[in-house]
Order: structure tokens, then sequence, then C-alpha cells
């Protein structure tokens, strides 16, 4: 049974503020360090919303550090996410760009989970930099 104990409740406002963004879990405690939850209620509550489908775990390529993004929200059902290896920037594929790749994986007789699906490369603004 899931409880929604006050420190969870700040977490859970951190992240629909932050709908596409990941965040390491030292980062989302430094960003509450002024909100009255401590640093184990954001690992435990971390652990608890992601086995619960509301928040998704990844390691992002050539690290070993775990970053997490809010997953419980409109947006974030039955879409493709894609991710900037650079900045960290985290989008929703419109439902349109979703079901295209979709249905071209699935004529290849393969069905991907579009739930826990992260395409990974370099968003524009960081492209332009290099």
């Amino acid at each position: 049974m899931e409880y929604n104990t006050k420190q969870r409740e700040i977490l859970l406002n951190f992240f629909n503020n932050n709908k596409d963004s990941l965040f390491s879990a030292d980062e989302i405690v430094e960003k509450l360090k002024n909100k009255d939850i401590s640093t184990s209620a954001v690992y435990r509550n971390l652990c608890d919303l992601e086995k619960g489908g509301k928040v998704r775990k990844s390691i992002k390529s050539g690290s070993r550090k775990a970053y997490y993004q809010f997953v419980d929200c409109d947006d974030c059902h039955n879409r493709l996410h894609i991710s900037c290896t650079k900045c960290g920037k985290t989008s929703h594929l419109d439902e349109n760009k979703t079901m295209v790749l979709s249905q071209m994986l699935e004529s290849m007789d393969f069905n991907i989970d579009k739930n826990s699906t992260v395409l990974y490369g370099l968003c524009e603004d960081c492209e332009n930099k290099e």
C-alpha cells in the first residue's frame, strides 16, 4: 500500500514542476534542502515511486549515476522520450511521432515498450554548440 506522506507530496510536487527534466538523487536533495524532507526520505521515496511506476530511473551513457524523471503524467503515458546526452534535457515525443516510430518497429515484428523507452542523442542546442 502506498502512503502519501508530507515528504512524498513534496517530492511529487517537485517532479510535477519539473516534468521534462532528469535529476540525480543528490540533485533532488540539493534542490529540496529548504523543504521539510530528509535525504533518506528522498532516496526511500524515489525507490517507492519507481516501483509504483511514477518515476523512471535511468543511467546516462558513460555514467554510473542514476537519474530520475517523473512519468506519472498524461504527457508520458504511451509516449517515447528523447534525452540529450550532453545537457540532460528530456522531452516527450508527441503522439503522432510516437505512433510512427511504433508502427515502423511493429512492421519489423518488434513491439516497443513506450513507457520505458528513451532515445538518446544530442538536442539541437547542444549540437549547435559543437
